[in-house]
């Protein structure tokens, strides 16, 4: 089959919902044919010699891990065009913003079906780092809310099925009011990255507590900070990842120095391929994160062997317990979180290594092979299925776009979701040939703290689209 993949991250960008997003589509074009629709340099068709997946890439502004798409007319046709030739059997997003809607809108006209991969818990959407990338207090309160749930509630109506990535994601879809096709797919790893890591010596003096992923309120490092305060002096934590927001990553720092903590390394952001060489060092993988819909760092960490101790949310709760390690109330003190860890730390070598067999075993379904022999199994459903353009859903698919602001590609938008064809094929004719009385506005770079637009944060999607239009530099 043809399957298009959206995403608002480059290869190598967006931390985990970045990964499995370019990871899926890679492991998929090993059977299927593929294209990755997604920021880039400059809009076109590129291929990328070391994978089978095609690259259409969508011209974008910004700096480090994130990029915000410069949707001008011509942007949004060239991705129509190449939709129209490519021809998918299947469109899957990963992000309910942008170049999603954009795909959604394509799909929704020539009934394809459009999926998207649910990576937040949607009632808590402005609560997964877009608040603290983009200090807008805007975004705070009630009023980020309202339009976020709006927002997202027109998305999910018009996506044939979503897919969670357990039971947990599948709850919260539904408490959120979704009450349409669901699939409970988790997230992929290559198992094989990690199946070589040794376990760390549990007989050595100094034990290794490691922590991997974004620093930020959400990831709750300070309360890490506090259960190293409680462990002995031969404890070494190390922090690895970058600052969400770098006030946040200064008061840990701070906290550390005025609590003599020299033995807290903050080792910044590492390349993925070096995860594993950390992981075999680890004696305990360590999270106190108060949402995870399903971390890979966790997986990870269990795929290499590594007890973790973490306190209960949406991941640990899943995969973690006492034949893996510790998974703790989410009120646990941080005197608690350091007796389990030290607990684990002082268990004998044969039973240390009992724990790091039962990590392997625990995640071993989660396999990228499985993962996609199982994805495939969901779109076949839904090409069977093949869905139909109803005048509800047209409606609600020009209600969302109604949140874009007025020019050019909100009235192509706009005249895709009012043709509707009587089955599979190309945009008619009169709508390639509009006239593009001027150019939409290219978004300028990104300045300062980068635009997050993690998972399904739609609101900031179209806030930083408004906001950006007007800014100055150059192209990236």
């Amino acid at each position: 089959m043809r399957v298009a993949y959206i995403s608002l991250f480059r290869r190598g960008r967006g931390g985990g919902e970045g990964r499995v997003a370019h990871e899926l589509a890679g492991h998929f074009a090993e059977r299927h044919e593929v294209v990755m629709i997604c920021p880039a340099m400059e809009t076109g068709l590129r291929h990328e010699e070391d994978r089978a997946v095609k690259v259409f890439g969508v011209r974008s502004a910004g700096e480090g891990e994130f990029h915000m798409p410069a949707l001008s007319a011509k942007t949004v046709r060239a991705v129509f065009d190449f939709l129209d030739e490519f021809n998918p059997d299947v469109v899957h997003a990963h992000e309910p913003a942008l170049l999603g809607l954009i795909g959604q809108v394509w799909a929704r006209m020539h009934l394809v079906p459009f999926v998207h991969t649910s990576h937040v818990l949607p009632a808590s959407v402005l609560e997964f780092g877009a608040v603290d990338a983009l200090d807008m207090k805007v975004l705070q309160g009630s009023f980020g809310e309202s339009i976020s749930r709006r927002l997202l509630t027109d998305f999910y109506e018009n996506c044939d099925a979503i897919v969670a990535l357990n039971q947990p994601a599948l709850e919260a879809l539904r408490e959120f009011g979704y009450d349409g096709r669901v699939f409970v797919i988790p997230n992929g790893r290559d198992l094989s990255q990690y199946a070589h890591c040794a376990c760390a010596d549990v007989a050595a003096d100094q034990k290794t507590l490691t922590f991997i992923g974004y620093i930020s309120e959400r990831k709750n490092q300070r309360y890490l900070l506090e259960v190293h305060r409680l462990l002995p002096a031969t404890y070494r934590l190390l922090l690895i990842g970058q600052a969400l927001k770098p006030e946040y990553g200064k008061q840990l720092r701070r906290y550390c120095e005025t609590h003599g903590l020299d033995n807290v390394a903050f080792v910044g952001q590492v390349p993925h391929e070096a995860i594993p060489t950390y992981l075999e060092k680890t004696h305990v993988f360590v999270s106190a994160s108060k949402m995870e819909v399903q971390s890979l760092v966790v997986i990870e960490a269990l795929a290499s062997g590594t007890p973790v101790v973490g306190l209960a949310n949406e991941t640990t709760s899943e995969l973690v317990d006492d034949q893996v390690g510790c998974c703790l109330p989410r009120d646990a003190t941080p005197e608690e979180f350091a007796v389990c860890v030290e607990r684990i730390c002082a268990l004998p070598p044969e039973e240390y290594q009992r724990l790091c067999v039962n990590a392997r075993e625990r995640v071993s379904h989660l396999d990228w092979s499985e993962v996609a022999d199982r994805t495939t199994a969901a779109y076949r459903e839904l090409i069977r299925e093949r869905p139909s353009v109803t005048t509800t859903k047209e409606a609600v698919l020009d209600d969302l776009i109604s949140f874009l602001p007025s020019g050019e590609v909100k009235e192509i938008l706009k005249e895709q979701v009012r043709v509707s064809p009587s089955g599979p094929g190309p945009v008619p004719e009169f709508i390639r040939e509009l006239s593009l009385r001027r150019k939409w506005r290219a978004l300028k770079r990104v300045e300062g703290s980068t635009w997050l637009l993690a998972g399904g944060t739609v609101v900031v999607s179209l806030v930083g689209y408004l906001l950006m239009k007007g800014r100055g530099g150059d192209d990236e």
